[in-house]
Formats: structure tokens, sequence, C-alpha cells
């Protein structure tokens, strides 16, 4: 999508080009505008933002890359539990180990028959060189970014000596199709960049209802009680959306359920604790 037409104070079409180069004028009585931030912003003209000002702010949000990358294993690691930080790894990756929280046979169900589980990463520093090439995942190919995450997680579980991820144990691998290497320019770039939440950028993010009666907003930019770019977020604001256009239009089809960000009070403890050290200079916890 290129462009949104105004009329009359309502989107009237939306304009788009397809990967051959063409352009289309696409005509809707609704429109929801469903692309990550950096997209979405080059759709708010002067047009749109006389009529739905709070779109604006979104040109101050703040977005990074953190991208996933799957480990196919020949069979479960032992000593794993479900979630791991590995958090003196260059690249801040963490990982699920997905036979853990799955209730599947992963060998009946997936793959060729000899995949036993999946070791799922998210790379969340692009910028910090790695251990074996000494350049960050940014100016490293797929394969190079592959080596470079399971020699990163080895130098972490293996660091006393035991063997927790041997190299046969490895059946293949599979980077976010986001991530485009370009050979010749020597780096990555990202088609689907991250919202990262920033001090005072809450009012900078619109709600899912704008202020074009038909034009609807969603994305893990979108204000939502989870308030965390997560997949969780997006689909919070995509119901929200949803249910928006629903009400605008006097559907009579049932709303899309939603539910409140579960809070639990085990950590409210922590949290007040959190909020005395930041208060008093002091570092989280949990930083190293």
């Amino acid at each position: 999508m290129e462009h949104l037409d105004v009329k009359n104070g309502r989107i009237d079409a939306a304009r788009t080009v397809d990967a051959a180069g063409e352009r289309h004028r696409i005509d809707a009585d609704w429109f929801v505008c469903a692309v990550p931030p950096d997209r979405a912003v080059r759709l708010w003209s002067r047009d749109v933002l006389a009529h739905a000002p709070e779109l604006a702010g979104t040109r101050d949000l703040h977005t990074d890359w953190m991208n996933g990358l799957q480990f196919y294993l020949r069979e479960t690691p032992h000593g794993l539990g479900e979630l791991l930080s590995f958090m003196d790894s260059q690249w801040q990756l963490t990982a699920v180990l997905q036979s853990g929280i799955w209730n599947r046979d992963f060998a009946r169900d997936y793959g060729d028959g000899e995949v036993a589980d999946c070791l799922s990463l998210d790379i969340s520093d692009w910028d910090t060189p790695g251990i074996l090439y000494g350049r960050p995942a940014r100016h490293c190919s797929p394969a190079q970014i592959a080596r470079e995450c399971w020699a990163q997680m080895k130098a972490h579980l293996e660091d006393t000596g035991a063997s927790v991820l041997p190299d046969a144990v490895l059946h293949s691998w599979f980077l976010d199709p986001a991530i485009t290497w370009h050979s010749e320019q020597g780096r990555n770039t990202n088609d689907e960049p991250l919202t990262v939440n920033t001090v005072g950028t809450w009012s900078k993010r619109p709600a899912p209802r704008t202020g074009i009666p038909n034009l609807f907003v969603a994305g893990d930019y979108v204000q939502t009680d989870t308030d965390l770019a997560t997949m969780e977020s997006a689909n919070e604001s995509a119901r929200a959306a949803a249910n928006a256009l629903l009400e605008a239009a006097d559907s009579p089809a049932a709303p899309a359920a939603t539910w409140k960000l579960y809070q639990p009070p085990e950590l409210d403890g922590l949290k007040r604790l959190d909020a005395q050290r930041y208060k008093a200079g002091r570092p989280h916890l949990l930083d190293t």
C-alpha cells in the first residue's frame, strides 16, 4: 500500500503497488491498516492527518530488530528448561524449547520424521559483534547468523565442560524471512522491525479507532492492555480494530473476544522493590 485517498472526511480508496510494479485502486467501505509503524507513517498524508491528527505521533515511535531463528533438533537436549535466556550472549539470545510446551508428537506431526524438537530463538541485538566472525548480525549472512547463534548458545550452556548441544543433534535451521541478505552490500535489511516502547510514548501510540470514521489501525504499536510489542498485543489490537469496525458499521455480528492482561499478584512485592531501587538510582536486580 502506498497511499490512502481521503474524500469528505473518509477514506475513499487505497492505492497499492504489486510485485510487478503495477498500481491498483482498492475501493471499500471500511479500511484496516495493519502494517508496521515504519510502513504506516508513509500513509499518513496531510489529508489523513487533517482528520486523524492523533496518527502523527506514530512518527516518533522507536523500532528495532528482534527476529526469530529456529533450530530443528534430532533429539531433545537434556537439562534444558522450556524458556531460556542466554544472558551473556553477545546477541541477547532468548529461546523456547518447544517440546516442553507443545502437547504434540513432534517427529510424527512435523518435518521429515527425523526432527524431535525445535529450539526457537529470538535475536535481540543485531549491532554487537559476535564471537565467530567479529561482525554484528546485521552484517552476517543467514548461514553465518545460524552458526554464530549456535556457538553463542554453546558458549553459554557448556562453560563447565559438559556437552549440552552436541553439533550432531542439529538437523536444520530456518531464519525469519523478513531478514534479507544483500551480499553485494554485506548487510541485511529487515522487513518487520519491532516497536520498542520508550518512556513517554503511550500518548503517541494510536487507539484502534481513528478520527477517520472508516479507518482503523492494528499492530504492535497500537495502544493495548498488553502494552508491549508482542504477538499477543498485535492480536489484541486486531480484535479491538475488528470490534470498533463492527460497532461503526452497526453490524449484528458478535464481537471478537478480548481479555485483560493477567497481572500475577505474586510479583507485586518484586515490582515495589524494583520501583524503590529505581527511585534510589540503583540497578535492576537482574542487570548483569
